[in-house]
């Protein structure tokens, strides 16, 4: 008897509870049952998390609205020319000649003379003699020919597109010289400078370990009138080469970037090739004219901020 009555209240709970939960839900009682969404995986240990979805490679992209307000300012300024001075600095030297070590030669000579004047006579005679050198040649390093093309080419084509004067250092100062009877380079430089060009523009480059590139590059302007420096851009600086450092997810929670990290270049564009491992995330830096354009830009706006 028990089982069996036992039996009869479940079969009298299983009919009442449906409508005991439509009587609820048509009274506004408590909602019908939703499952939770999905929880997502956690992040896989080591999985570089990025903090901005922007790629490093975009910020080296065209800036038309830079090259035309270089432009108006550049017109608006009585469009000075420009001296292009690449990976070479103006010296300070005035002469191209130096000397560093001397060689002197010295005789010592005494003689008597008799008669009704008894004197004796002694003397010292010195030669000097100098070795010279010339002074070192003012570029900067060695890179190769394919190098100074691609990124004089990357650098000089928003110049040109805003219609500046850009003046080839060379050939000023063999103009320069074919009217001069001394030929000693650095008067030739600086009569050149004098005569042809408003600004030098000069544009060094130096290896840098940590940089993603390898190198870094600063571009200075002076005024020739007068040598003050009108502007000065160093690659280092840029917010370019400078992106947000990423965040690495661990077994133990996100991990920033190490504050001591001294590294800064440029980061290029995501790119994902197939390993046998799975796909593999290539990052490499922009191309070199990119980059030249880019300190182009910079110092375009470096130059509007003093034209004010």
């Amino acid at each position: 008897m028990p089982i069996r009555r036992l039996a009869v209240l479940a079969v009298a709970a299983g009919t009442l509870l449906p409508a005991a939960v439509r009587a609820q839900s048509a009274g506004g009682g408590v909602p019908a049952y939703e499952p939770p969404p999905p929880v997502q995986a956690p992040a896989r240990s080591g999985e570089v998390m990025q903090k901005a979805a922007k790629s490093g490679g975009a910020a080296f992209g065209e800036r038309a609205d830079v090259v035309s307000g270089f432009a108006s300012a550049y017109a608006a300024n009585g469009k000075p020319k420009l001296a292009l001075y690449w990976n070479r600095q103006l010296s300070e030297a005035l002469n191209e000649w130096y000397s560093d070590t001397r060689i002197v030669n010295r005789t010592d000579s005494s003689s008597t003379m008799s008669g009704e004047l008894n004197l004796d006579k002694t003397g010292t005679t010195q030669n000097t003699t100098e070795i010279q050198r010339r002074v070192q040649d003012r570029r900067r390093g060695t890179v190769s020919e394919s190098f100074e093309w691609e990124f004089q080419d990357g650098f000089l084509a928003p110049f040109l597109e805003a219609g500046a004067v850009v003046l080839d250092r060379a050939a000023i100062m063999r103009f320069t010289g074919a009217d001069m009877q001394n030929s000693a380079e650095n008067l030739v430089e600086v009569r050149a400078l004098q005569g042809k060009a408003d600004y030098l523009l000069e544009i060094l480059v130096s290896p840098n370990w940590q940089s993603t590139t390898g190198y870094e590059l600063r571009t200075r302007i002076l005024e020739v009138k007068t040598g003050r420096i009108v502007a000065m851009v160093n690659s280092r600086n840029l917010k370019e080469w400078n992106p947000e450092k990423p965040v690495t997810a661990t077994d133990r929670g996100f991990v920033e970037a190490d504050e001591d990290d001294e590294t800064f270049g440029p980061q290029g564009e995501d790119k994902f090739r197939a390993t046998a491992t799975g796909f593999e995330r290539k990052r490499k830096p922009p191309k070199l004219a990119k980059i030249s354009q880019n300190l182009a830009y910079n110092t375009m706006s470096g130059l509007m901020r003093q034209w004010k």
